[in-house]
């Protein structure tokens, strides 16, 4: 009884779904990025790809505004200003952090990142949430990730290494049931410049045959350093 309702919570934290949020506004010289709430936060100047500017220290580059809110221009060009990033900010389908960002992939959604970042897969409860650790080491997270498979009846049931954004990873996986429901719980685990990258894999059915998709996902993800 114990183990199920340990894994039952395993199950509520993987597969938490958030209300959808509006993600659109464009202002004069560049696109309203957004918070968590959809709320927009700041203008941000945007290359012909899409992605954002971003200066030497990785800050980014941002359309001032005035008392007004309104960007404005000085001898005919937009005024910027380089801000740090705290926290994710999204703009369309594009998501970008202090340390990386990436392309939300066609039949997928953002869920709310922030600190972290969570992607949703439409109409499912699949789930990708990918945290950027700077004060951890690489071996203590992996040990982490097994302790938390010791939930599962059996164990990991995957336990590999793969190559994920150029870097060497730990992939770690199980699936099993419980009173009925599917709970499938993944890890993929690698440091890049120092900072470690985990990866969350969370559905209520079982992954394995569609974890190839989930990796080329993960594959391009942009770091920043």
């Amino acid at each position: 009884m114990k183990r199920s309702i340990a894994l039952i919570i395993v199950f509520m934290i993987v597969l938490t779904c958030f209300s959808a949020c509006k993600r659109t506004g464009v202002i004069k010289g560049g696109v309203m990025a957004t918070d968590f709430n959809g709320n927009g936060i700041v203008p941000v100047v945007t290359q012909e790809n899409g992605g954002i500017i971003r200066d030497e220290a990785g800050n980014v580059i941002v359309l001032a505004t005035d008392k007004n809110g309104n960007t404005y221009k000085e001898k005919g060009e937009y005024v910027t200003k380089a801000i740090a990033v705290d926290h994710a900010i999204i703009f369309g389908k594009h998501i970008e952090t202090a340390d990386f960002a990436l392309d939300i992939p066609n039949g997928w959604s953002d869920e709310k990142s922030f600190d972290d970042v969570h992607i949703k897969r439409d109409g499912k409860a699949d789930m990708i949430s990918i945290s950027a650790m700077r004060n951890e080491r690489l071996a203590d997270v992996e040990a982490d990730n097994s302790e938390m498979f010791k939930l599962f009846p059996g164990g990991a049931t995957t336990n590999k290494t793969i190559t994920v954004a150029g870097e060497e990873a730990q992939f770690i996986s199980a699936f099993t049931t419980v009173n009925g429901t599917g709970v499938y719980l993944g890890f993929v685990t690698f440091s890049h410049q120092g900072v470690v990258f985990r990866c969350r894999i969370g559905s209520d059915r079982d992954l394995t045959k569609d974890i190839d998709d989930i990796f080329k996902i993960l594959d391009t993800i942009q770091f920043v350093h």
